[in-house]
């Protein structure tokens, strides 16, 4: 697959890289470890050919595909973003015709009418809105998985985030187009919160989350000052981004 790729965009000279995958999220189908390894060759080839790449989810039943939630919308998207990918895209916005999608369900039905996936496309896309000027301006340098029972401190040696509380997470990481770097840090269950305690390698208050209601961005905020350590809340497959100094300063507060 992986010399499938290089050679459709040598051959082909594509200005973007653009590809549609579809994870399972069945009890007795998990298709998102799959997903991620797809993406990571879209990554890996993507910034060898210096050509971004765009990535279609999906968005609707079919076939022995599940009708996804908004925390399965939500994590498709984020776990895109933490390979960097820049452009996401839903399938569908039209629900086709066609014995294949009997059930509808895309952003709009064959009827023209909005389904429960439209309000659901449209938070989701405002909060996307507000982060795609930094996400633009940035280039991605890594992508760390941390398993619930992983050592969080050896797995993300080198990041940013020296580590994290026991949880499953998928973390990617950037050099932003003015130096500093990025850490997005996406919760990668679909059906629970999470709340990790975080410990980033600079001086907190040199740290910064790009806001997904504005875009600007904002000192970073301890959802659970009562607790020790930094707390981040994540919503089910949510992720949040942020901006750290070019270089690791001494001492973390």
């Amino acid at each position: 697959y992986v010399e499938y790729v290089s050679r459709f965009i040598s051959e082909v000279h594509p200005d973007v890289l653009s590809v549609d995958y579809s994870p399972h999220f069945r009890p007795d189908a998990d298709g998102r470890d799959g997903y991620c390894q797809n993406l990571e060759v879209l990554r890996q080839q993507s910034l060898s050919a210096g050509i971004p790449f765009w990535n279609f989810f999906n968005t609707m039943p079919y076939g022995d595909h599940t009708d996804p939630t908004e925390a399965q919308l939500r994590w498709q998207i984020y776990t895109s973003l933490a390979y960097g990918a820049k452009g996401v895209m839903y399938f569908c916005y039209w629900t086709p015709a066609g014995d294949e999608f009997p059930k509808g369900g895309g952003i709009i039905t064959r009827e023209g009418k909005r389904t429960r996936h439209y309000d659901q496309a449209k938070r989701i896309n405002a909060a996307l809105k507000n982060l795609g000027p930094t996400l633009m301006k940035l280039t991605n340098t890594g992508v760390y998985r941390v398993h619930p029972k992983d050592d969080s401190a050896a797995v993300l040696k080198g990041s940013p985030i020296r580590s994290l509380s026991e949880g499953d997470f998928l973390i990617g990481t950037f050099r932003h187009a003015d130096g500093r770097r990025a850490v997005l840090l996406n919760n990668y269950h679909f059906a629970y919160s999470a709340w990790p305690t975080v410990v980033f390698d600079a001086e907190l208050v040199s740290v910064v989350e790009v806001d997904p209601k504005t875009g600007e961005e904002t000192p970073v905020v301890d959802d659970s000052p009562a607790m020790p350590g930094l707390q981040i809340s994540l919503d089910a497959g949510e992720g949040r981004l942020f901006l750290l100094p070019a270089a690791a300063k001494a001492g973390v507060k």
